[in-house]
């Protein structure tokens, strides 16, 4: 080691427990070392050797050299030569703060409870609290002659009653027993009797005249009021007279005034409940309770309960996160009222928050969006639900393009509206929606002129009408992409993205545009290639302001290709079976890090969706507004347009099969896929200019054009031929027929 020795501190040799430094006595012990120009001293002391140390006779437990780098210790002779790693604040350098701040940040709990941290949880604890009590109020002013009733029927009874007690006060009864005791002849005592006797004179002779006096005081008041008091204090007197009597005299279990609201009990969270729930669960490193810290309390957080736990070191909260259903089982509590999700700190915080009832039975808050005078941004996050705390869940739909995935019966058409109804209260969205159920889920927005493009159907003529709107969502994405070129050489259109001083521009034709495909495996499932489109439009619609929304049911390979779902940034998992399913849905290892909606039941847990794109996974309960709310919210989209609805442009037609008829070569029997790519890309640019050869074989196979060998120039590929297209297109007139 080099460099200049740290004058701070001095080494020191110690022997046994006996350790002396700078300032004490020189022991006969001490070893002084010279340098090579001769000087002996502090200053000049070195590290001593094996030998040296043993000379000395010194114990080599502890010698500590004046420059350091980390601890190590001589397996011979167990020399430490160098200064320990982990020192002690109370060592020989001088220590400023030490005794004044820990060093550890000191717990503090909390002033303010946690609900009145937030407007909405005040809210909810008042709105909640005010409802209770006017709830009692009517109820009660209801039942008021029966009330009354029954306080005519039992004001007499507590009379002679109260009474009744007055005289046996009077007269001593209480002692009546004992002197009938002692007046036994065969059990009695007389002198015992003869005591209590006077006894009981000397407490009739004192509470006699108390009572006497407060009679005749309760008639002369009784008859004062009667004659001088007006009748409305005469009415409230008496009735407040006759409820304490009627109190008095009624049965113990008759009461007069009925409970208006039964509160359930509700059931605290405790630590050892926690600590032994989660050594319940077999996870490797998480077996001894006292390993468990809790570095706050548990409290009430919303219509629940949090704990936050410190696992033991090893342990990380996502071990206990894909074990919900055994630790709900551990807690005795049903699986939607257990939520785990990791802490805030590090990766072996855990925070379990447990509702006071399932989130099944809890009616959700107020849509924020369905107040007078709502208005959103799709640059700016939407409000589209509500976690398990009751806490509205707000997304940004710029750049973002949604899969939503449940069997039937799960809430995603509805779940999907509530994105929809979000973004169409943003005046300059335009909306295009395909919807495979035929219900007509969202024939509404079409009703009010929001939609551009709407099919509703399952029909072939439909499943045309939906590839038809990719293919031109793809051609807009090629205009879209010419003109952000041209704003972002000006210097209006910053990383190459649309700004929202951009599309609200008129004439910039850069707005927002949302398509809405529900049950989208229908479509996905007879027209391939429009999974091929759907797949391009996620990819390039990000930054040019065209959103995708597309709800599933059936997400296998053939319906839902998994290139769709990995560039898919939001997903959403309601209710599904298995594993399998959720995954596909979420990603591959969903499942096992605890993030699934397989805990969700379809109908009861209609609208409930694990969400993964946010900061981290939630569970979320889509907005579910009455038809009444839905129309009050349509109708606002159509005032802030104006009145305007939606022009019904004339979509490109991408017949494929005509168009390819328009291009191929004359004379030629058969087309080579790369061929054919090339022609309909110079003759349509606007079309076919993003297009492949293998994306051109899957729109024509998937009409029914086989893919054949062709030769051509003395080569062989995969191509297509004359007669097989011109029979298809001759089948899809017979069809349209």
């Amino acid at each position: 080691m080099s460099g200049q020795p740290d004058q701070s501190w001095q080494p020191r040799i110690v022997r046994g427990d006996q350790a002396r430094g700078p300032g004490d006595e020189p022991a006969p012990e001490q070893v002084l070392h010279t340098d090579a120009d001769g000087n002996t001293g502090p200053a000049a002391e070195r590290m001593a050797t094996k030998e040296e140390v043993a000379d000395a006779q010194l114990d080599p437990r502890t010698f500590l050299p004046v420059e350091y780098d980390a601890e190590t210790v001589d397996a011979e002779t167990e020399l430490v030569t160098d200064r320990p790693v982990d020192q002690d604040d109370d060592g020989d350098e001088p220590v400023l703060y030490g005794k004044v701040l820990s060093p550890k940040r000191p717990a503090r709990k909390p002033i303010v409870p946690e609900w009145m941290r937030t407007r909405q949880g005040l809210r909810t604890v008042v709105v909640h609290e005010a409802g209770l009590a006017w709830y009692r109020v009517r109820r009660h002013a209801f039942y008021s002659p029966l009330y009354a009733a029954r306080v005519l029927r039992w004001a007499p009874v507590g009379a002679v009653r109260a009474v009744a007690a007055g005289w046996r006060w009077a007269w001593h009864a209480e002692s009546a027993p004992l002197r009938r005791r002692e007046a036994s002849p065969q059990t009695g005592d007389v002198n015992a009797y003869v005591q209590l006797h006077k006894v009981r004179d000397q407490h009739v002779r004192a509470r006699l005249p108390i009572a006497t006096g407060a009679l005749a005081t309760g008639i002369g008041g009784a008859w004062a009021a009667w004659a001088l008091a007006p009748a409305p204090a005469l009415v409230i007197a008496g009735g407040a007279a006759a409820t304490i009597l009627a109190k008095v005299g009624r049965p113990i279990d008759q009461p007069i005034v009925e409970v208006a609201v039964t509160v359930e009990k509700r059931r605290r969270l405790t630590a050892l409940e926690v600590r032994e729930a989660l050594c319940t669960l077999r996870i490797a490193g998480l077996k001894d309770p006292e390993e468990i810290k809790f570095p706050v309390e548990i409290h009430r957080d919303g219509p629940g309960q949090l704990a936050r736990v410190n696992l033991p070191r090893g342990v990380e909260a996502v071990d206990v996160i894909e074990k919900r259903g055994r630790l709900s089982s551990a807690l005795r509590r049903p699986v939607d009222q257990v939520w785990p999700i990791g802490g805030p700190d590090h990766a072996g915080q855990l925070d379990l928050w447990v509702s006071y009832v399932p989130v099944s039975q809890m009616a959700p808050p107020t849509w924020s969006l369905t107040k007078d005078g709502a208005r959103t941004s799709v640059f700016e996050p939407i409000e589209i639900g509500f976690d398990q705390r009751q806490r509205p869940i707000a997304v940004p739909l710029f750049e973002l393009n949604w899969l939503i995935g449940g069997q039937p019966g799960s809430g995603k058409s509805y779940f999907l509206r509530a994105i929809a109804l979000g973004a169409a209260i943003d005046p300059l969205t335009e909306f295009k929606i395909a919807e495979y159920k035929g219900t007509g889920d969202f024939a509404d927005f079409d009703e009010a002129g929001l939609c551009s493009s709407y099919v509703c159907g399952v029909d072939e003529e439909e499943f045309d009408e939906g590839a038809d709107i990719l293919a031109w969502a793809l051609a807009e994405c090629a205009k879209r992409g010419k003109r952000i070129k041209k704003y972002r050489a000006a210097g209006r259109a910053p990383n190459g993205k649309v700004t929202p001083e951009l599309a609200a521009e008129p004439g910039s034709g850069l707005h927002p545009i949302v398509l809405v495909f529900d049950e989208v495996h229908e479509l996905f499932l007879n027209r391939p290639g429009a999974a091929v489109a759907a797949e391009r439009v996620i990819k390039r619609g990000r930054a040019l302001n065209i959103i995708l929304l597309m709800a599933t049911q059936i997400p296998d390979k053939d319906s839902l290709p998994k290139n769709i779902t990995r560039c898919v940034a939001m997903r959403a998992c309601l209710a599904v079976d298995d594993h399998i399913a959720n995954d596909m849905i979420l990603g591959t290892g969903a499942h096992k890090r605890g993030v699934t909606g397989t805990t969700f039941r379809p109908k009861v847990d209609a609208g409930w969706a694990m969400v993964v794109g946010l900061e981290a996974p939630i569970a979320v309960h889509g907005a579910f507004p009455s038809q009444d709310e839905g129309r009050a919210l349509l109708n606002r989209a159509v005032e802030l347009r104006g009145g305007r609805r939606m022009d019904r442009e004339d979509l490109p037609r991408v017949d494929i099969v005509v168009d390819v008829q328009r291009v191929w070569p004359a004379e030629r029997a058969g087309v080579q896929w790369p061929e054919l790519a090339e022609l309909l890309a110079a003759v349509l640019p606007e079309r076919y200019g993003d297009e492949t050869p293998e994306t051109i074989s899957a729109r024509l196979r998937a009409i029914g054009v086989p893919s054949v060998d062709v030769k051509h120039r003395g080569t062989v590929l995969k191509g297509c031929r004359l007669e097989a297209v011109e029979a298809a297109a001759a089948q899809r007139e017979l069809t349209r027929g």
